[in-house]
């Protein structure tokens, strides 16, 4: 198993944890956290700078950003860029329990969470999260940096920007185009650009 870091170890981590414990390909090796805190006191920690993080590298070469995107939707941009800096690799982490088109492109950073949906030829950039339940239809393009939020529906043909919220349980309908920092509150409906 390889080793990797999660940077972040709040609630969105301990789902992460839990999709990247069942592929069997990576062993944790620390949880990366803001300031120090009890939560998942199971895993060894670090504070989050970078004398921390170049001593890690050392020995930990793959790293995924474990917190979500509803406070701050440039934080996980930055943390990826200042981690990619240092020499980072981040892989793709697909549950078992996702469906995903072979003719689907997923690029590095991302997390596919469980009973999740990606159907053929959806490109989804860096550093995404693609939350439980999530449906990505047909010919839709994600960005770089977003979140999908569980059980948000996004229908074929939508191309999403970088650094978007997209919330939980809302539709986008086919063929709408989200802009850049795009925040898609719960339960919305979007039927025209935004």
């Amino acid at each position: 198993m390889k080793k990797i870091i999660l940077i972040g170890a709040g609630g969105h981590a301990r789902s992460c944890i839990d999709v990247i414990k069942d592929t069997k390909k990576f062993k944790i090796e620390y949880l990366i956290e803001k300031e120090k805190s009890d939560n998942l006191c199971q895993f060894k920690k670090k504070t989050y700078n970078k004398k921390n993080l170049l001593k890690i590298f050392k020995k930990t070469k793959s790293a995924l950003v474990s917190f979500g995107q509803i406070k701050d939707k440039f934080s996980r941009q930055k943390v990826y860029e200042n981690l990619k800096k240092i020499g980072f690799k981040f892989p793709v982490i697909k549950s078992k329990s996702a469906y995903i088109s072979k003719d689907s492109k997923i690029l590095d950073g991302t997390i596919i969470m469980n009973k999740s949906f990606v159907n053929s030829n959806v490109t989804i950039g860096f550093n995404n999260i693609i939350n439980t339940g999530s449906i990505i239809e047909h010919d839709v393009s994600i960005g770089n940096h977003n979140h999908i939020a569980p059980g948000a529906i996004i229908n074929g043909g939508v191309q999403i920007g970088n650094n978007c919220f997209i919330g939980s349980g809302s539709i986008i309908k086919q063929g709408i185009s989200i802009k850049n920092n795009s925040f898609i509150q719960a339960g919305q409906i979007i039927l025209k650009n935004s």
